[in-house]
């Protein structure tokens, strides 16, 4: 029997739809990831002077917990909109059916790869010369939860924020605005967007609590 109903075909357009999304967005992605490792580690181990360990454990905090799948849609959002629009025109209303999923998968696909880059940028400015020492000190301090918890943030983000994208979107069209500017109103709403579900993650789905980690 040959999988060739609408089902399957769906699910091809949407793995089809990922890879797309994850090609444009791979490399911008990885550079924004090293620029934050490196970041973080040089101001936490140089002008606050803290020790390497906890430069990152600090980084791990920051790409996981507090700014990492937020900053990570909103980067795709304004790589991706523009698709996102194309989409729109050529297929109306029923576009976010095959980009919403699509858009979440690779939002928690893309996580992952931002969080390996933060961590290889953030062990490259660490200042101890034990580069073995190091990487054993990051993955004791990775936890497999938190990193399922931040990949699924991420997915959530980016696909809630794609399905109001191009419903606004094709609200729009219909009113014949300009497609320029349908895609400034939409970044600028996704970020309201985005700020909002950080807000109520944080404080309804997932708290953030601080725990000491032992010396």
């Amino acid at each position: 029997m040959h999988a060739t109903g609408p089902a399957w075909r769906s699910l091809h357009t949407v793995a089809s739809l990922a890879e797309c999304n994850g090609e444009r967005c791979g490399g911008p992605v990885i550079l924004a990831g090293l620029v934050l490792g490196l970041g973080v580690v040089q101001l936490a181990s140089g002008p606050l002077a803290q020790t390497s360990r906890f430069s990152l454990e600090l980084l791990i905090l920051l790409v996981l917990r507090l700014v990492g799948p937020m900053l990570l849609a909103l980067l795709a959002l304004a790589l991706l909109l523009p698709r996102w629009l194309e989409r729109v025109q050529r297929l109306g209303t029923e576009a976010w059916r095959t980009s919403t999923p699509a858009a979440a998968v690779v939002g928690a696909l893309l996580m992952l790869l931002f969080f390996v880059a933060a961590m290889c940028g953030g062990v490259l400015a660490s200042p101890r010369a034990d580069l073995a020492g190091e990487i054993r000190d990051l993955l004791r301090g990775v936890l497999l939860l938190d990193l399922s918890r931040a990949c699924l943030r991420a997915g959530v983000f980016l696909g809630l924020v794609c399905f109001w994208s191009q419903w606004r979107m094709a609200l729009g069209l219909r009113l014949e605005r300009d497609p320029g500017l349908l895609v400034s109103d939409q970044l600028a709403e996704g970020l309201v967007l985005l700020l909002l579900m950080k807000l109520v993650w944080i404080t309804v789905l997932d708290p953030l609590t601080l725990t000491a980690s032992p010396q």
